[in-house]
């Protein structure tokens, strides 16, 4: 039942997105550039801190479906995947995943992660992840947003209905009543990682991170933590 996780595992990219709105322009352009020693920084702490948050994502899930099948692992997801993003959400840092097909209503985008979602599914974006930063240069934010692909693994749970295990679709219903995230086909973009971080409030964090430390090594530290969800 490994293909049951599957849909957890991603893929990364970054581009710069443009804005015909003044102060957004203005914003971007007083942001670390492309190829600044910040924006390489935070770059790399974002890639490693999806790594880690994957693969714990993988390892919590198997060690369920090892345990009790799939029908406890369902279960778990449901709780633990929301539970690990908060763990994860430290030092200036968080981490969610978004789609507008989702699964778990917590995973709805909002109307910036819509609009970087429809970047990512165009042509034009060919490395299948984009970077952004917002706010006044006392406080700004990074944002990091790495395209999530379907794969054939992923079909068992995100394909078509009429070809679904019976049993497993009956969890996943039960679980999720109001679930979206069906009907995908291999090679569909299916959502993304958001990755935010506080500039240059969450820059330790972000050497760290880049360094391959560990984000659960990471203690929370109340005087850097910010609210990075809002403000895109």
């Amino acid at each position: 039942m490994k293909a049951f996780i599957s849909f957890l595992l991603l893929t990364c990219s970054i581009v710069w997105s443009n804005s015909a709105d003044s102060e957004t322009t203005r914003k971007q352009q007083s942001a670390p550039g492309s190829s600044s020693p910040e924006q390489q920084l935070y770059n790399t702490a974002a890639r490693n801190l999806i790594s880690q948050f994957s693969h714990e994502l993988e390892s919590t899930l198997s060690a369920a479906l090892k345990e009790n099948g799939p029908a406890y692992a369902v279960q778990v997801c449901q709780t633990r995947a929301q539970e690990i993003a908060a763990a994860y959400s430290v030092g200036g840092w968080s981490i969610k995943r978004v789609s507008e097909k989702w699964r778990n209503f917590a995973d709805r985008p909002d109307s910036t992660e819509r609009s970087v979602l429809s970047n990512l599914a165009g042509p034009a974006n060919t490395l299948g992840f984009e970077t952004r930063w917002s706010g006044p240069d006392t406080a700004k934010v990074f944002y990091y947003y790495q395209k999530i692909v379907t794969r054939e693994m992923c079909l068992h749970c995100h394909g078509d209905l009429q070809t679904a295990d019976p049993e497993l679709w009956k969890q996943i219903s039960v679980a999720y009543p109001y679930d979206k995230a069906t009907g995908y086909k291999a090679g569909d973009l299916r959502g993304m990682f958001v990755v935010s971080a506080a500039y240059p409030a969450g820059e330790e964090t972000a050497r760290r991170l880049a360094e391959g430390v560990s984000i659960r090594d990471l203690a929370p530290r109340d005087s850097v933590r910010t609210d990075t969800q809002s403000g895109q």
